[in-house]
């Protein structure tokens, strides 16, 4: 497993209080320390149902943590795809901006907009990940594409 280093993208199994034991994806990476026995102790940005607070340590080991992209392209599963393409997507858009905590896990949050250049990588990665999609499970993908064109008129109707 590559070590992690802050702004890391990942998924981390957790405790959710409204779902019990589940998955997070795409949380960022806050802070990393070393670990004796596994390497690193890690912290991560958590959604508002982590019963442990907005920030989870764990430790990097991998059945609780993994990088978002660390199975290549064609033999990720399609949940995997489907959620690295959500972010590529999302990244894409010209308000796209990645997090930052420049003072580790004690300080702010920052976004720091992303350059058009940075935009236009996820595009390209957001078309290869589509094609994938489709390729892998043509059933998962029209499920994404009528879930994202369900939120692109949920979005218009505000």
């Amino acid at each position: 497993m590559a070590p992690f280093k802050t702004g890391d993208r990942v998924s981390v199994l957790h405790l959710s209080t409204s779902r019990g034991p589940c998955a997070a994806y795409n949380r960022y990476v806050l802070e990393v320390e070393p670990h004796d026995t596994y390497g690193q102790r890690v912290w991560i940005g958590m959604p508002d149902d982590c019963p442990g607070g907005p920030i989870h340590d764990v430790i990097a080991y991998p059945d609780v943590i993994e990088h978002m992209e660390h199975d290549l392209l064609g033999t990720q599963a399609p949940f995997e795809l489907e959620f690295n393409l959500d972010w590529h997507v999302e990244m894409s858009t010209p308000d796209a901006s990645r997090p930052s905590w420049p003072d580790g896990r004690h300080g702010a949050r920052i976004n720091v907009p992303l350059t058009r250049h940075e935009r236009q990588g996820h595009a390209a990665k957001a078309a290869l990940y589509t094609k994938e999609l489709l390729i892998c499970d043509a059933t998962a993908f029209t499920r994404w594409l009528t879930r994202v064109a369900a939120n692109a008129a949920s979005q218009a109707r505000r």
